[in-house]
């Protein structure tokens, strides 16, 4: 899933304080992307007070099935000022810590607007670390160099110079993000896989230390060129609470690729998977679904009573989302653990969960 193009800053905050890994595809001839896009509706996420459809009830946007084009800057302006009242509205019924309203565009061309929320009182879901206050040098200018990937990589992306979606190939032993497919794009990975390495405790310093978000996540990024699963888990895991929702993201999807490529047990712990299940972005909890569906692939369902006891209640709330960012790993984690697959059929998922936790037992 892409984020929509209008910058929606305001619409993010508290208001008191595209999958796992894509798979791979081959460069395609350079075609401009399609703008324009169908409108799928609104879903909320997080509230365990407030009823869905008195939440829903305060969002005023276009109707499911709307058109929309994402170069029509009137249309553009007209929807985020939705969207602002929207908050607002949602702001002044005093019931919440945080409120986020994201924009999602999907691969078959459609759009959906995602509300995040945690209640008042449910602060808990939000255990981030402070914010780090240090200056961490560069080292060997590899994160100037990653910035400077990334620039170009995007350019190329809006160009239809790389496709529109998925990644391309790269040699990071860890997973790729973007590719290095393209001739302008090529020439740079040698100097990641030779200088990552060689700095990789530096790189963890600035994961851990440095003040600005946007170094962090380049070092994270950065570190998926080490070679060991082990290596890489031990250097990002406290990052899984990172104050910045884009350290978080990448931290937790690289934590499923070192599982899903280690196949040895116990390389990821699962009760910081099962704490970010709780965290309040899509972004948190669909990474920490994935990264929790790896875990399971390797060591089975010897984690079942934690796991419901923990975070069932909060997968059977994604098994119920539009979204397969959403669904489709709390799906394959639930039909794990009850031996079915009830598909989309949510009733079923809730109470195959209140039979199987037992009686007396809460997530929280």
């Amino acid at each position: 899933m892409k984020r929509f193009v209008v910058s929606l800053a305001l619409l993010a905050g508290c208001t008191t304080t595209a999958r796992q890994a894509e798979a791979p595809v081959k460069a395609e001839a350079s075609q401009q992307p399609n703008s324009i896009y169908v409108f799928e509706g609104v879903e909320v996420f997080g509230s365990r007070k407030v009823p869905k459809e008195k939440l829903l009830a305060l969002i005023t946007l276009p109707a499911p099935g709307t058109r929309f084009d994402t170069k029509d800057e009137k249309q553009q302006k007209e929807f985020v000022a939705n969207l602002i009242e929207s908050k607002k509205r949602l702001t002044d019924t005093g019931s919440f810590a945080f409120i986020r309203m994201s924009v999602g565009q999907n691969m078959n061309h459609t759009m959906g607007v995602t509300v995040d929320l945690v209640d008042l009182g449910d602060e808990w879901r939000m255990p981030f670390n402070p914010e780090p206050t240090g200056e961490v040098a560069d080292p060997e200018g590899l994160l100037a160099a990653w910035s400077d990937y990334l620039k170009t990589f995007w350019k190329l992306r809006g160009q239809g110079a790389v496709p529109e979606w998925g990644m391309g190939t790269c040699r990071a032993p860890m997973g790729c993000y973007g590719g290095f497919d393209h001739p302008e794009l090529a020439p740079r990975e040698q100097r990641f896989i030779d200088g990552v390495p060689r700095n990789a405790d530096a790189l963890v310093r600035v994961l851990r230390e440095d003040k600005d978000s946007g170094k962090r996540t380049n070092a994270l990024m950065l570190l998926t060129y080490l070679s060991s699963p082990e290596q890489l888990v031990k250097a990002i895991l406290p990052s899984v609470r990172d104050p910045y929702e884009g350290v978080r993201n990448e931290a937790l999807r690289r934590l499923g690729s070192a599982q899903e490529r280690s196949k040895k047990p116990g390389i990821v712990p699962i009760d910081p998977v099962l704490e970010a299940l709780w965290f309040p972005l899509e972004s948190d909890r669909n990474k920490a679904g994935w990264t929790l569906v790896h875990i399971l692939e390797v060591e089975g369902t010897v984690h079942r009573q934690r796991l419901l006891d923990k975070a069932g209640e909060v997968l059977v709330e994604m098994a119920g989302m539009r979204s397969a960012l959403e669904h489709e790993p709390a799906r394959k984690v639930l039909a794990r653990l009850a031996g079915q697959d009830f598909g989309d059929d949510v009733a079923a998922w809730r109470r195959w969960f209140e039979q199987a936790r037992g009686p007396g037992s809460k997530c929280h």
